[in-house]
Order: C-alpha cells, then sequence, then structure tokens
C-alpha cells in the first residue's frame, strides 16, 4: 500500500500521541496535533479533517501498513494503546524488508561524494547498521559511474537553495582561461551534470543571455539578499538542452543536419547508445551505418565523435568536417610530428 510523505507524518504523529499515556487524547487532540506538525515539517497550514483521522486510526489498526496497532477507545471518547509499550517504529522488518533496505542503501552509498547528500549519512549509518545487524553483509551490485576525488561539489547545496529561493549571487569564479578571478554578480536558474562534472546556467547581471559556469572553477559564493532576483522569461531547460551535446550553447547558432560513417565495430555501440535523441540511420552499407543527428555543434559533440577513433567519420556538412580534421591533424601531430614514426 503506497503511503505519501503527509500520511506518514500523520501517523508518526498519532504514534507519538498515543505512546504519551500522561494525557488523554480526544480525536479532536489528535487532529490539532496532526495539523500542527503538518505545519511545521511541510509548511501546510490547513486543518485535518475528522474524515482523514478517521481512517488513519483505521489504517494504523490494520495489517495494510503492518501495524497492527492496539488502538482503544476507552471511556468512549479517549484513544491510547492497549499495549503501554506499543510503538510503531518497534516493528520487526522482515527478510524482503530487509533485502530491500539493503539495496536502497547501496543505492543512496553511491552519492556520497556530493555534498547535497551529507544530511543523510546519519540515516544512512543507521539504516545500514540496523540492516546488517539481522542480515548478512553483501556487496553492491549496481556501481554508477562517480568521480570523489571531483572539485567543487560543495557548491551544489548553496546553490540548490539560491535557486529554489531565488537569491542573487556573487560568484567569485576564475575561468580556466583567465589570468585571475573576478566577482560576477548573476541570477542561478539551473544546475546540471555532464559527464561526472556539475555547471551552474545563469544570468549576468550585466547581460541578458544565459551562460555557463563550471562548479570547479568558483571559488567563493556570496548571497546578495538585497539584489533583486531577475528571472530569465525565455530559459526553458528542456528546450535549452534539446539541441546539444553536454552543456555548451552558442548563442544564435541552429541545429544542423551531421553525418557519420561508423564501421562496423563501432556501429552496434551507436545502434544502441545513440549519440543524441535525433540520431537516425541513414543507411548500412559494407563498410558500416551512415548515421544523421541535428544538433548545434559544439566541443562536447566534436570530443564525443573523435572519441570513437578510427571507427567513426564524419561525412557532412563540408565546414564540420573540416573542423574535425583540424583536430585530428593537431592530433596526430602531437604524437608523430617530431618523430616521423
Amino acid at each position: 500500500m503506497p503511503v505519501n510523505r503527509n500520511a506518514l507524518i500523520r501517523y508518526r504523529t498519532i504514534d507519538k500521541c498515543l505512546q504519551n499515556r500522561r494525557r488523554k487524547w480526544t480525536i479532536e487532540n489528535l487532529m490539532d496535533a496532526c495539523s500542527d506538525a503538518l505545519y511545521d515539517y511541510e509548511g501546510i497550514d490547513k486543518p485535518i479533517s475528522l474524515r482523514t483521522i478517521r481512517m488513519d486510526l483505521n489504517a494504523m489498526r490494520s495489517d495494510k501498513l503492518g501495524y497492527n496497532a492496539p488502538i482503544i477507545v476507552v471511556d468512549k471518547k479517549y484513544y491510547t494503546y492497549d499495549d503501554p509499550d506499543y510503538a510503531i517504529t518497534d516493528i520487526p522488518l522482515t527478510a524482503q524488508d530487509l533485502g530491500v533496505l539493503q539495496e536502497i542503501s547501496q543505492l543512496l552509498r553511491q552519492f556520497k561524494g556530493f555534498s547535497h547528500f551529507s544530511e543523510m549519512n546519519e540515516m544512512l549509518y543507521k539504516l545500514e547498521d540496523k540492516i546488517y545487524s539481522e542480515h548478512h553483509d553483501q556487496h553492491a551490485v549496481i556501481d554508477f559511474e562517480k568521480n570523489e576525488q571531483l572539485t567543487g561539489i560543495d557548491w551544489l547545496d548553496p546553490l540548490h537553495k539560491a535557486i529554489i529561493n531565488k537569491q542573487t549571487l556573487k560568484l567569485t569564479y576564475q575561468s580556466f582561461k583567465a589570468r585571475q578571478a573576478a566577482d560576477i554578480v548573476l541570477y542561478p536558474y539551473l544546475l546540471k551534470e555532464y559527464r561526472n562534472r556539475w555547471f551552474l546556467l545563469a544570468m549576468n547581471r550585466k547581460g541578458k543571455e544565459i551562460a555557463i559556469f563550471a562548479l570547479d572553477r568558483i571559488q567563493a559564493i556570496t548571497l546578495l539578499p538585497d539584489e533583486p532576483y531577475r528571472i530569465h522569461r525565455s530559459f526553458h531547460p528542456q528546450e535549452y538542452f534539446k539541441d546539444i551535446i553536454g552543456v555548451t550553447r552558442n548563442i544564435g547558432d541552429n541545429p544542423i543536419d551531421i553525418t557519420f560513417l561508423a564501421n562496423a565495430v563501432q556501429a552496434p555501440y551507436i545502434k544502441t547508445k545513440p549519440i543524441h535523441s535525433s540520431q537516425t540511420i541513414v543507411e548500412e552499407t559494407k563498410d558500416g551505418v551512415v548515421f544523421s543527428i541535428t544538433v548545434i555543434p559544439n566541443f562536447e559533440l566534436e570530443r564525443e565523435l573523435i572519441g570513437f577513433g578510427e571507427g567513426l567519420t564524419v561525412l557532412t556538412p563540408r565546414f564540420f568536417v573540416q573542423r574535425i580534421k583540424k583536430k585530428v591533424r593537431s592530433l596526430y601531430d602531437n604524437y608523430f610530428a617530431e618523430t616521423n614514426e
């Protein structure tokens, strides 16, 4: 039986009330306690109805949630537990519960390098202690791509909060090309991950277009509560990333059709993992498969295509072929220009 967060808050609140035997609890008292809890935890300023509390009590009494709570009514008015030692948190876990919890714990542990999950650490330690005290240890069977040495992750949490709260920021930022850091006042809109590197999409106070800032190049973040926040009306993340690979997008550029030939070795990989959502098969030949994608050319696309090495050849358009040739020639020179091997 799926239970939403608000219902769980009500169940826990009712449980705490009924464990407190120094006070007599009417159904109205339980309604008030649940209303207060929802306001404290979720900011919901709406009274709980009598019908909702009655349904909650019935659900807790039943085995649908696994509680089977011994809730009784005394003097036809006051609610309490028949067993003074009962608590819904003391219900033993089944073998199936332990299996599910162990899988969840292993999945969450994949994100331990990210500071915005740091508040879950204590919860995870308790969860794992419960699991491993009742179940044999087992190695993880899912391993996500991650880079625990990645810098800039500590900025995720403050940036995430600033975006949610619509707060103007001042970044002390130094790009790879800049000789020294500079302060930039901006309005943050989106955090984007690409290949284990995080980026902030924002609008500079002095500009009108979306700019991209790598989190590993940020040196400091300062909130500017007195600086009005501006919304970029034309920025829509899905539309912004629809025609590109990665995060780099040149303002004013339009998508173009790019065709490339993948040989017999690389073609199956590209078929099963398309380079872009627009990818289609133009034709299959004895030399391999010709694919087409409709994208805005950028650095990430060039790196993706060159990464297939001799297994992929860009066919059209001509200007993009020349751009790839120039990159490949530079790559060749790095290895063979001086040695002539």
